[in-house]
């Protein structure tokens, strides 16, 4: 059970690093989206087009949110996996030790 426990601690601090650079990658985008349209870089006559000038200038900024956002979400299942793997050696454990009932 200690290797799922160390399992479990080296997830969480995965799956806290893939929230943090998360974070960083969306603030970036907001700061350069926010640059861009003072600075006069994404124009449009409605909200639709400066959305599309807002997504080709920036398109870096806005595949660098998809790439961190797909690391947390794989981070995430790491983590659920880790989670019911530590809950199963903690089951075969007890049965083991006699104290926990199969049904």
């Amino acid at each position: 059970m200690e290797r799922e426990l160390e399992n479990l601690e080296k997830a969480l601090a995965e799956y806290a690093s893939a929230q943090i650079q998360h974070e960083r990658a969306r603030e970036a985008l907001e700061f350069a989206r926010a640059t861009a349209l003072l600075s006069g870089v994404i124009v449009g006559k409605n909200a639709e087009e400066r959305e599309a000038h807002a997504r080709t200038t920036l398109a870096e900024q806005y595949q660098a949110v998809r790439v961190a956002q797909e690391t947390l979400t794989w981070a995430w299942a790491r983590l659920e996996m880790a989670r019911e793997r530590l809950s199963v050696a903690k089951i075969i454990q007890e049965v083991s030790n006699g104290n926990h009932q199969i049904r």
